[in-house]
């Protein structure tokens, strides 16, 4: 959101809350900008509205909540406290909490997706982009349409019959991961819109050798906070959502999780990133924030 421009406010017909203003039949599409980079990689950029700045985000389900960098733009919300914001890195940083109205996306067809107040974290500095969290979705049902490039609000089921539940993680449970399975090995992968390609743990590289190929031996990746992280790249053989989703010579940045074990428990050693999320369309459903699903069709 570093190119926020002032412009004025329109009518929000939309708030996004567990009551909800309008039914599933009010279809809503907000447009994604969708950039290609190396080994399958990409990032999503949606068009977002603060009280009367718009500007972009980019999509993070990786991210249990939104954040931005201080600006003109932002500067005047005061501050709620203090908390911690911490990266696919390991490194914290202390931020700012503030509470901004009339947050929306901006929709080309329908309704703007909006909430009337919301909390996001403000840092002082960060070189990365600002961050559209999993929070703001809360009690919301959407597809991710990479065919259309659209994600899609109160639209049709993408596949009746077919949702899977999420795995819960972190410690407060706030963010979402996948059951797959490598090779024959069962794991969870934290489902990351943030993250430009996959990411897995060294040490489960280290314990099952025969399924990555090294691709390239020093590399350097750049987290979503934008924090340099140093990396092997391996192509997988093969990881296997269920249901007959099956991806085949996937490329994978390999650190050590470091701290993110804590966050992502034990069996998480997967962050499922653009160059698998972008495979597939995606229907997302956190009407039931104890019992969030998912479901995913090949392109």
């Amino acid at each position: 959101m570093k190119l926020f421009q002032r412009i004025a406010l329109p009518f929000l017909a939309l708030f996004m809350a567990s009551a909800g203003a309008r039914g599933e039949d009010s279809r809503s599409v907000i447009p994604m900008m969708l950039t290609q980079g190396e080994f399958g990689g990409g990032r999503i950029y949606l068009s977002v509205r603060f009280g009367n700045a718009l500007g972009k985000m980019r999509l993070d389900t990786g991210a249990s909540t939104s954040r931005i960098m201080l600006a003109p733009w932002n500067k005047s919300l005061s501050s709620l406290g203090r908390s911690v914001s911490t990266g696919a890195s390991g490194r914290s940083t202390l931020c700012d909490d503030v509470e901004a109205s009339a947050v929306a996306l901006k929709a080309s067809e329908g309704n703007d997706i909006a909430r009337g107040r919301y909390v996001v974290t403000r840092c002082a500095a960060s070189d990365g982009d600002d961050l559209l969290g999993l929070d703001f979705f809360r009690n919301a049902r959407f597809t991710l349409n990479f065919t259309r490039g659209e994600m899609v609000f109160f639209g049709a089921p993408l596949a009746p019959g077919g949702a899977k539940p999420f795995r819960l993680l972190g410690p407060d449970h706030r963010l979402v991961g996948v059951d797959l399975r490598a090779g024959d090995t069962s794991a969870v992968g934290l489902l990351d819109t943030g993250a430009e390609i996959c990411a897995v743990d060294q040490q489960f590289v280290q314990r099952h050798k025969n399924f990555f190929t090294l691709v390239k031996n020093k590399g350097s990746a750049t987290g979503v906070g934008g924090k340099k992280i140093s990396s092997k790249i391996y192509k997988m053989k093969e990881l296997d959502l269920g249901d007959g989703r099956v991806v085949r010579d996937l490329y994978a940045l390999a650190y050590d999780f470091g701290p993110l074990r804590q966050i992502l428990g034990p069996n998480a050693p997967f962050i499922l990133g653009y160059n698998l999320v972008s495979k597939f369309n995606w229907e997302l459903d956190f009407r039931t924030p104890n019992a969030p699903t998912w479901n995913a069709v090949a392109r």
